[in-house]
């Protein structure tokens, strides 16, 4: 049997993905947290949308989902670069403290509206489920075009944007 230290190689490895996974799941360290999303319901959503007159797309994610912190300065990207979608970050079954937290670091300077949905229901009524991050795209008349479920990349993401804003 192989050691680490003393220790056998596989309680080592263990030891330090937990301590990995730890740290990645604490909340963001020298973040001031700003003010966490207002609460919404799925009919304001829905209204918010609907009204809007234009493309809109809802990402749902939550402080200690690791996937959502890998696609946030994507997201913040694209919300920042398309002036004529309007993003909507949905923040779900979170600690308003830590969500607060995650958008002071990945959204503070991204034109996005931050809203929460603190029961998790929001996203299984547009039929994405309860696993985050998911992502909606809507049309300008506030019709759903796409749901992404997981992590979206680059590629899909603009694919999707160039579908909504036709």
């Amino acid at each position: 049997m192989s050691t680490l230290g003393g220790m056998p190689r596989r309680i080592a490895s263990l030891l330090i993905a937990t301590a990995v996974v730890a740290s990645a799941c604490s909340s963001a360290s020298g973040v001031t947290p700003g003010d966490a999303p207002d609460p919404v319901t799925y009919d304001e959503l829905i209204t918010e949308i609907s009204t809007r007159g234009e493309p809109t797309v809802v990402n749902v994610w939550a402080s200690w989902c690791l996937p959502c912190r890998s696609e946030a300065p994507l997201l913040a990207t694209a919300a920042s670069t398309r002036d004529a979608v309007h993003f909507i970050a949905l923040n779900v079954r979170d600690n308003p403290t830590d969500a607060a937290a995650f958008i002071a670091r990945y959204y503070a300077n991204a034109p996005m509206t931050q809203l929460a949905d603190r029961s998790g229901q929001i996203p299984i009524a547009l039929g994405g489920g309860r696993g985050v991050p998911i992502t909606f795209f809507f049309d300008a008349e506030g019709s759903l075009v796409r749901t992404h479920l997981g992590i979206i990349d680059e590629p899909t993401l603009a694919f999707f944007l160039d579908e909504i804003q036709r």
